[in-house]
Parts: structure tokens; C-alpha cells; sequence
């Protein structure tokens, strides 16, 4: 069976830390090399594809994580327009919570999952539960299941210490996994928030477990956390300000996160210059959270071994028609010309081209393994 070969002439590679003039070899849906070719070409042997994407920015697939589950759809026109949506505005991966009722095993959790079965993109699943159901059997059940994500909805400060935390810790330092708390939004008052915020931080960091936070109403602080052990997803109205952080310490480990979809960035000031803020957004958006959801570099990268999930951006389109006034949600304004997912068109000329089923679902995740 003939390898399908792809080269990607002519582009310039976004990095979470710098660009390059590179062309980008594809076999079989993977990257094999980044560099410039300086070879002349011969007509010998077979001849892969090439494409000349001269003139196009070249970025690592965004992750999308939507708020609302997207499992819960049950139109398939709904979903596959929601899907669209996705892929519009970058996003080749997906991480899904899905949130179980007690009767549930493992069977009927598989089957509410089948919506997937459709999707365009390939999907990562996280699993949703109350603190209260923060227990050792619980979590060994899931983990026993494989799902090493827990998505966990803190509403009062007294639920934390309740938790078991010692078997907890032993469970999760023997599989790897990792927390994702979710702050709670109606009747619960900010300084409640803020005391649940302490005491979950400084159970894990206490523990040493892994966690991400979410919906966090603390200020960014730069020395009150462990770089380790705890995440931040920030929120929208935070994201400038982590942006302007990230750029302040360029090469600093510094814990933030945010999908495309709540980024927004105040072009009124101007610390950044065109290229500096396409490489943070590629931090943030996608390298990021890739490594906090175990999947990279094989996603949020564009390294050979790594998935070919490329987003192509017009340079003549990047930060040229944006009213320097007004406040810039990326997902909205700068949307891709191409999307490519596994080495396939999934969108290219402004057209969709993806194949309904074609996204994989991603459970050899290793939320443990990186440093952000």
C-alpha cells in the first residue's frame, strides 16, 4: 500500500516562540520534516503532492472547548453545523465533558457518547462530577474506564475538605490523571468562589495533584502558584491581560490557557508587534492546552511525529483590517482561508470538504508529561 506524501511549499511556520520559512513534509497523515528545501528536484521514483501555500501563515490546529457538551446534540444538522463552526474558525481537536447519571455503566456511557460518531474532528472526553462525587471509588471507576480528566464542580469551601484527598493523591499519582475545577455560576456569592478557589489550591498543591482552574476570579498572580501542579484557563476579560504576560516573560513557564473562542485581545494597546501575537495566540490556544490535556506534541505542534492538523492564515489578512479602536475576538475576525486535520482538507478555499466520522476519539492522553 503507497504512502500518501504531501509537501507544504513555500509557507511561513508559526511557533509558540518564534516563525520560520519552512517547508512542511506530510506521509500518511503525520509531519516528517520542517525545513527549508534547497534540493533541486527529481523526476525519479514517486513524486508526492505539493501545494504552495507561499503567502499563508502556517499554525498548529486549535482545541476547542466549548462550555456547552456537545455530546448533548441530538439534531445531526445541529451538530454538524456546530462542527462547522469549529472548523471555521481553526479548531481541528475537541474536548468534550460529559456529565454521567449514577445508574450508568460502562455500556450506556458509550452509548451516549455515539453522537461523536459523527464528528469532523478528532475529540478528547472529560468526565463531569459534583465534588460530593469527588470519592476514591468513583474516580478509580473512571480512571478504570479511561478517562483521565475529571472535570469537577466546586460550589462551597466545606466540600473540599471533605474530600478524601490522601487516596485520591495515590490514585491519580499511579494513573497520571489530572483535575479541572469548575467554579459554579448563580446564587453562590464571590467571596464564597474565592475561599472554595483557596482551599481546592492548596489541597492539591498540598497532595501534588495536577489541576486546572477554571472561571477563576483571583488576580493573575505570578509567584502564588506552582507551575506544576496548577493550571489556568483563563477567562475572556483575563485573556489580554495573560498575553501581555506571556510576552513580558517570552520564555518563562507561565501555567495560562484559553481556547480561540475566548480569546480577545484590546488593540488600543499596542505592546505586541504583528508576528509576536500569532505566536501567542499559537501558546495559548493551542500548544497550551494541548499539553494540559495530554495530547501534545502529537497536537498543538508543528514538529515531525506530530498529527498534521494545519490552520493556513492569509499574511495579508493578519491585523490588516482591524479597526485599531475596538477590542479583537480572534475567533470572529481572523478566520482561516484552509484547515487541514490528519494531512486532510477539512476546509480549504472556504469550502468544507470534511467527511462526516472521519475525527477520531483521543484516549491515550497524558495530561502528566508536560511543563507548560
Amino acid at each position: 500500500m503507497s504512502l500518501q506524501e504531501m509537501i507544504l511549499r513555500g509557507g511561513t511556520v508559526v511557533s509558540p516562540y518564534g516563525v520560520q520559512e519552512a517547508d512542511v513534509w506530510i506521509v500518511d497523515g503525520k509531519i516528517t520534516r520542517v525545513a527549508k528545501d534547497t534540493l533541486l528536484k527529481t523526476t525519479y521514483g514517486h513524486s508526492p503532492i505539493e501545494v504552495d501555500v507561499s503567502g499563508m501563515y502556517l499554525l498548529p490546529g486549535f482545541i476547542a472547548m466549548p462550555h456547552t457538551p456537545f455530546y448533548r446534540i441530538r439534531d445531526r444538522a445541529v451538530y454538524l453545523e456546530s462542527m462547522h463552526s469549529l472548523i471555521k474558525m481553526g479548531c481541528t481537536s475537541l474536548v468534550d465533558t460529559f456529565y454521567p447519571d449514577a445508574w450508568m455503566n460502562l455500556s450506556q456511557v458509550r452509548y451516549q457518547q455515539t453522537a461523536h460518531f459523527n464528528s469532523l474532528i478528532d475529540y478528547v472526553w472529560h468526565v463531569g462530577l459534583d465534588v460530593s462525587q469527588l470519592k476514591p471509588r468513583e474516580v478509580s471507576r473512571w480512571q478504570k474506564y479511561g478517562y483521565p480528566a475529571l472535570q469537577i464542580t466546586g460550589r462551597a469551601p466545606e466540600e473540599i475538605s471533605s474530600v478524601d484527598w490522601e487516596t485520591i493523591s495515590q490514585l491519580h499519582t499511579s494513573n497520571k490523571s489530572i483535575l479541572h475545577l469548575q467554579l459554579t455560576t448563580g446564587s453562590v456569592t464571590k467571596d464564597q468562589k474565592e475561599r472554595l478557589l483557596r482551599a481546592w489550591l492548596e489541597a492539591t498543591k498540598h497532595w501534588k495533584l495536577r489541576t486546572v482552574i477554571t472561571q477563576s476570579t483571583t488576580e493573575l498572580d505570578m509567584e502564588g502558584y506552582d507551575p506544576f501542579y496548577h493550571l489556568f484557563r483563563l477567562k475572556r476579560e483575563w485573556t489580554d491581560r495573560g498575553m501581555r504576560l506571556l510576552h513580558r516573560n517570552w520564555f518563562r513557564s507561565l501555567p495560562f490557557l484559553a481556547p480561540l473562542h475566548d480569546i480577545q485581545i484590546d488593540l488600543r494597546k499596542r505592546w505586541w508587534y504583528h508576528e509576536e501575537l500569532l505566536c501567542l495566540l499559537v501558546r495559548l490556544a493551542s500548544t497550551n492546552v494541548a499539553k494540559a490535556i495530554g495530547l501534545y506534541p502529537r497536537k498543538g505542534s508543528l514538529l515531525p511525529g506530530s498529527d498534521a492538523d494545519i490552520v493556513f492564515l492569509k499574511k495579508e489578512n493578519w491585523l490588516t483590517k482591524s479597526d485599531v479602536s475596538t477590542i479583537l475576538n480572534f475567533s470572529e475576525t481572523h478566520l482561516p482561508t484552509s484547515v487541514m486535520s490528519n494531512g486532510k482538507w477539512i476546509y480549504r478555499d472556504l469550502r468544507f470538504c470534511s467527511t462526516v466520522g472521519m475525527g477520531r476519539w483521543l484516549f491515550d492522553t497524558k495530561p502528566y508529561t508536560y511543563v507548560i
